[in-house]
């Protein structure tokens, strides 16, 4: 069986457009303004986090084996109906399920068949987390 596991990330663009006409990314904001910081300057770490965490869970698990799915916290309509999907298929309850979802658009959550198994963690205790959940079914 194929598992997902959501890797709940901000994108260094803003959302507020919708197709390629509405999205401004860091260069471009700098690029309007040279006197402006990095808008995403203050996301970068956790960037940086949730990619050592995709790199970590990689070399683990072939592509086969573990579906990895980068998603930003602000693709609410994508990301709550992903989670409570997996949720339910999982076997949670609604209740569980909706706990499920509200927990999963924090920055830097790991996701893993609907259930958040962390948020913030270094690769190595995301990899621990994912590893646990999956020996434990």
């Amino acid at each position: 069986m194929r598992h997902r596991v959501l890797l709940v990330r901000q994108w260094d663009v803003q959302m507020g457009g919708s197709g390629c006409c509405g999205r401004l990314g860091s260069d471009a904001v700098c690029t309007l303004n040279d006197a402006t910081d990095d808008p995403y300057g203050h996301a970068r770490p956790d960037m940086e986090r949730a990619g050592a965490v995709y790199r970590a869970l990689r070399e683990r698990y072939p592509e086969d084996e573990l579906e990895l799915t980068v998603v930003d916290p602000r693709n609410t309509a994508w990301v709550l109906p992903a989670v409570w999907r997996d949720a339910r298929r999982r076997g949670l309850s609604v209740r569980s399920a909706l706990r499920q979802v509200n927990a999963a658009t924090a920055a830097c959550a790991v996701v893993c068949d609907g259930v958040v198994l962390t948020r913030g963690a270094e690769p190595a205790a995301a990899l621990a987390a994912v590893e646990a959940d999956l020996a434990a079914r």
